[in-house]
């Protein structure tokens, strides 16, 4: 993605788990530090919202405990690094299930 000044930005929906969520990041603050990127952006789940999806996906709360690392890693470089975290509005048990497929395929 580019912004109007021409500079790449990097934005990762992050679906796997925390040591992928781990290497996203860090791909985003070496490519800060090398000036190949403008602002990396890695969006998660929260904790919450990250029960209901695959088992061990990467979340917020997890990588929480590194952000004083990366803010480190990126303090003396011109850029952004930033981890969203996205949540739900609400759960009901009315709504049904999506149906699962077997040994990672989809269900036809």
């Amino acid at each position: 993605m580019f912004n109007r000044a021409g500079k790449v930005i990097a934005v990762e929906w992050e679906t796997g788990n925390i040591s992928s969520s781990h290497r996203s990041i860090n791909k985003m603050a070496f490519a800060i530090q090398r000036q190949d990127i403008l602002a990396g952006f890695l969006i998660v789940p929260c904790r919450t919202l990250a029960k209901y999806l695959t088992d061990r996906i990467g979340n917020f709360e997890e990588l929480e405990p590194y952000f004083d690392f990366w803010r480190n890693c990126t303090v003396c470089y011109p850029g952004i690094l930033s981890i969203i975290g996205i949540e739900y509005d609400d759960t009901s048990y009315d709504v049904p299930r999506i149906p699962k497929g077997t040994s990672g395929r989809a269900k036809n």
